[in-house]
């Protein structure tokens, strides 16, 4: 089993650091952290990169790569601790191309892949305690479609994002829907993190939303496996280019 890196991957990890080397710099971070912990000319710049494609399938504008691949971009995003949330696109690209109808794939996909939408998965609820067959929100079918009432919280960039991912109950089972922000009954309130970056409350009364899935928990499962696994290849290039710079001082 061979482990080292493609020459296309190696290209991305090239590529993804000098961005981050010129354009994502410490004191550049400490400037978007300032002014409330998102840039979207940032998000933009790593759209340009095709990252925000990585995940998505050719047929709907994306890279179509796997998983590796992002774990190469998740690390050096972590080099720099950038906080535009690349991690969201990969989820929204997985969960969607998975679970979604025909008509959302084509609708949505394609603005994940080019950056012009930010979608991210709102699924957190105070009560839950972090278990994903918690949930309070419910769904009821309303003419051709659903409305929905929620209230997620730890929303990341939810008050930057354009759509959401959000679990609810349904006819007694979890399912999931796709809300947009401009839909009616929509309320954020936005704050920032420990971390320097972005989450939200997400308020959802009588909202309209898509049904993705009826399997909401199996997507749910996809959905955090693919966060986590993306966050821990961040965190090690946090870990190792921490490394790097203590070590420089050391010497």
């Amino acid at each position: 089993m061979d482990f080292n890196f493609s020459e296309d991957q190696q290209q991305l990890r090239d590529a993804v650091r000098r961005w981050v080397n010129k354009a994502y710099t410490f004191e550049r971070r400490r400037e978007i952290v300032a002014e409330g912990g998102f840039s979207r000319a940032a998000y933009t710049q790593l759209a340009e990169l095709g990252l925000t494609a990585l995940a998505v399938p050719e047929a709907h504008g994306g890279l179509g790569h796997g998983p590796v691949d992002v774990m190469v971009a998740m690390e050096e995003l972590g080099r720099g601790i950038v906080l535009e949330p690349l991690a969201q696109a990969v989820v929204a690209s997985a969960v969607l191309s998975q679970y979604a109808p025909a008509e959302a794939q084509a609708q949505w996909l394609p603005k994940i892949a080019s950056g012009e939408a930010l979608v991210v998965l709102a699924h957190q609820e105070r009560k839950a305690r972090w278990r994903l067959d918690v949930c309070s929100a419910t769904a009821t079918a309303s003419g051709s479609g659903h409305v929905i009432n929620a209230h997620k919280s730890l929303v990341p960039a939810g008050d930057q994002a354009d759509t959401f991912l959000v679990p609810a109950q349904l006819n007694g089972h979890i399912a999931l829907f796709l809300v947009e922000r401009g839909a009616s009954g929509v309320a954020l309130r936005g704050y920032g993190t420990q971390d320097g970056g972005r989450a939200a409350e997400l308020q959802c009364t009588d909202t309209p939303a898509t049904l993705l899935t009826q399997h909401g928990l199996t997507a749910l499962t996809l959905a955090l496996d693919v966060a986590n696994a993306a966050l821990c290849a961040e965190a090690v290039g946090a870990m190792e280019q921490t490394l790097a710079i203590t070590v420089d001082y050391m010497n």
